[in-house]
């Protein structure tokens, strides 16, 4: 077996995916950025274990028709028995590549409503969801359009082809459109996104969530995700992630998972997800569905990607609910009679292992910098902070003296990440909550950069 990885910003490190494709295949990693080659091959193995091939460039990047043809081109060089993507970046061309190539796929239609947000709507207003008042916009003046046609909570500007929640906006008032639509637009250039020079826009009523009736453990915020599979156009849901309170506005900060969802409440949720999924048309791919938890009970969509979550999301998930989500990926795509993972169940206690995700920001430390800051590190040191059955297995965080920015979106742009384990949701959703804000910034004499 061969496969041809199309690999660029986002999605679970290379160091986690590729043993699970190495495990079943030749792997062929085809990078349509070369450019963008030193900061996410971390984990890429050089001792000959994966072929690496680096695009020649010159071409615009914009070009879907082109990258295309260029990702055909690849999987035809390495003679490609499946292609795949875990970077939202290029989850459209991969899928049309892959029908070009008459392999699995997610479906070039399915994939192209997950990636535009406005087709996703709409796809999920036909299935019969609650939907939101939303629109395309052009210019401000359509901000306040939805603005008059919403209800309490604001209307959300955000890119219809975006990422990581970068570019997502909040309009309350008339008078701030014009200035967040261009906010909002700017999002575009976070990761230097290689799709729509147009930058289309999309604005959306805001779902006001509540937690109350969802979770019996305190400190869990409104949103949850559902990991899953979808095989020749039928939906596994494989895990569900816990999201703690966001950052201010809408910055994720952490995941936790197993879920603390009541099997009732999981229930609800993994109902849900199936049926946002459905109403996109996916055939073959790994799902990452993001809802909002309700007052009365439901849950609303916020998101569907057709790609698995990036962080170490699959990771944790992995370790939580003893699922292989890579491979089970791989076996979908190249193997219609493998044996499907069972769908995950909903239960008291899941058992296995708790793990999280955490990431920090400089926002939460000190909200209002009047210069930009050198970052000095964080104090106390964040494994004094966990609980005893809880370790930190991953730490990384920015080099001292790194200039931490002042405006844009945060979510690139972290200051310190982690991965924990531990032996219960309990113990981790604590250490979680010590570190996020417990810890503070060490600020050095002379912090403050000109």
């Amino acid at each position: 077996m061969r496969i041809l990885l199309v690999h660029d910003l986002g999605g679970p490190a290379p160091a986690y995916t590729l043993p699970a494709l190495r495990a079943r295949s030749d792997v062929t990693v085809y990078v349509p950025r070369p450019g963008q080659w030193a900061a996410t091959a971390p984990g890429v193995p050089d001792n000959g274990a994966v072929t690496v091939l680096l695009d020649e460039g010159g071409w615009d990047l914009g070009e879907e028709d082109e990258a295309v043809r260029r990702i055909v081109d690849a999987a035809r060089r390495c003679a490609a028995d499946a292609v795949l993507t875990f970077s939202e970046l290029w989850a459209v061309p991969t899928a049309r590549a892959a029908e070009r190539l008459g392999l699995r796929g997610a479906s070039a239609d399915g994939a192209l409503r997950a990636r535009d947000k406005l087709l996703m709507r709409e796809a999920l207003a036909a299935a019969g969801f609650r939907s939101p008042v939303f629109a395309a916009i052009g210019g401000p003046a359509d901000v306040v359009d939805v603005l008059k046609a919403s209800g309490p909570g604001g209307v959300l500007v955000k890119p219809r082809f975006g990422m990581s929640a970068v570019g997502i906006r909040l309009v309350e008032n008339a008078d701030e459109a014009e200035r967040v639509l261009a906010e909002s637009r700017a999002g575009y250039t976070a990761f230097g996104m290689p799709v729509d020079p147009a930058r289309a826009m999309l604005a959306e009523s805001r779902f006001l969530g509540d937690t109350s009736g969802w979770y019996t453990r305190p400190g869990l915020g409104d949103q949850v995700c559902v990991e899953g599979l979808v095989v020749r156009g039928t939906h596994l849901p494989l895990g569900i992630t816990d999201v703690m309170p966001k950052v201010p506005p809408f910055t994720q900060s952490a995941h936790i998972s197993p879920t603390s969802l009541t099997p009732d409440a999981q229930r609800i949720v993994l109902d849900t997800a199936r049926r946002a999924v459905d109403a996109l048309g996916l055939d073959t791919c790994g799902t990452h569905v993001e809802l909002k938890l309700m007052a009365d009970g439901r849950c609303e969509v916020i998101e569907i990607a057709a790609r698995y979550p990036g962080r170490t999301i699959v990771e944790q998930s992995d370790r939580a609910y003893g699922t292989d989500l890579v491979g089970h990926l791989v076996d979908a795509l190249t193997d219609p009679g493998h044996p499907l993972p069972p769908a995950l169940e909903p239960a008291q206690d899941i058992g296995g292992t708790a793990a999280a995700t955490l990431h920090l920001y400089a926002s939460e430390y000190l909200r209002d910098l009047p210069t930009p800051f050198a970052y000095a590190g964080i104090e106390p040191p964040p494994a004094s902070l966990v609980d005893p059955a809880v370790r930190i297995v991953a730490f990384d965080e920015r080099g001292h003296g790194w200039r931490v920015p002042q405006a844009g979106d945060e979510q690139p742009h972290w200051i310190a990440r982690m991965y924990l384990e531990g032996a219960s949701v309990d113990a981790v959703c604590r250490s979680v909550n010590r570190i996020r804000y417990e810890t503070r910034l060490r600020r050095p004499v002379g912090a403050a950069l000109s």
